[in-house]
């Protein structure tokens, strides 16, 4: 073996010796630590018993407890509010060192498994709230999952109490027929809150100062939304003071009574219902 070989063999002999130590030596990069979050608030989206869904968005404070900018580029969460769990994602944003920042976090799942959460909201009753998973993050270069970590533990109170729709009449009719008059009725029910329910029941109608009948009324509104209905009742001439002059002149009705609701799978109650105007 030659002068040259054997240098070689020592050179490789020492740098099979000193790396190891030099790269024990290295300053490794501490991982950084996990975020951890606030309950700013919570806000109801939806609960449709009629498409099956149930929706809500936690408003939190992320706050970033290391002494470097922390960017999150993924999450995988749960929450778990009551007996009800499902996933939940963080959007991705770039933390501040020492300081907090507001994120939502969108809910969502069928209304079926979250029925005990739905319920609670519309009675008015607080539920325990907890949020965990694990955080993608970046730091000085280098990606590092985070986790599984809790980040937040508390209690939110989202109390939706049911109201009647507002109702509007878009007309309103009495139509001559042998020995009765027809009371037609077209009217819209709008639903502001972000609750689906239905309404159904039978509304003691009043006409020009008497008590003519009962007209019954079935009345499905999704969420945020409105529906147009008709509704009518044939009443006995006998039974209408001064019938002719109703005819003529139009006559002053009423429709009201408390009327089941219900939010099919979750609750039922009942609420108020009043139509009322001159029909000619």
């Amino acid at each position: 073996m030659g002068v040259k070989e054997v240098k070689m063999r020592r050179w490789f002999l020492l740098l099979g010796f000193f790396l190891p130590l030099l790269a024990a030596c290295a300053p490794r990069l501490a991982r950084p630590a996990a975020p951890v979050a606030e309950l700013a608030g919570a806000e109801l989206v939806s609960i449709d018993p009629f498409a099956d869904r149930f929706a809500l968005r936690l408003k939190l404070r992320i706050k970033n407890p290391n002494p470097f900018d922390l960017p999150l580029l993924k999450s995988e969460l749960r929450v778990r509010l009551g007996d009800w769990e499902t996933a939940g994602t963080l959007p991705a944003l770039t933390l501040p060192a020492g300081r907090r920042v507001p994120a939502t976090v969108p809910v969502e799942g069928g209304l079926t498994p979250a029925a005990g959460v739905a319920r609670a909201i519309l009675e008015g009753r607080s539920l325990p709230l907890v949020l965990t998973g694990r955080l993608q993050v970046e730091a000085l270069g280098q990606k590092f999952w985070l986790g599984p970590v809790t980040l937040l533990r508390d209690r939110i109170h989202l109390a939706v109490r049911l109201a009647p729709p507002r109702v509007t009449l878009r007309s309103a009719r009495l139509i001559l027929a042998p020995g009765s008059l027809r009371l037609s009725l077209r009217y819209l029910a709008e639903n502001p809150l972000p609750v689906g329910f239905s309404l159904s029941g039978g509304l003691a109608v009043r006409l020009a100062g008497a008590t003519v009948g009962e007209a019954p009324l079935d009345l499905r509104l999704p969420p945020a939304g409105s529906r147009e209905q008709e509704l009518g009742l044939s009443i006995p001439l006998s039974a209408i003071p001064g019938a002719a002059q109703a005819l003529l002149g139009g006559a002053p009705f009423e429709l009201s009574g408390n009327l089941r609701v219900e939010v099919p799978g979750v609750y039922a109650g009942t609420l108020p219902f009043v139509l009322s105007g001159t029909a000619r």
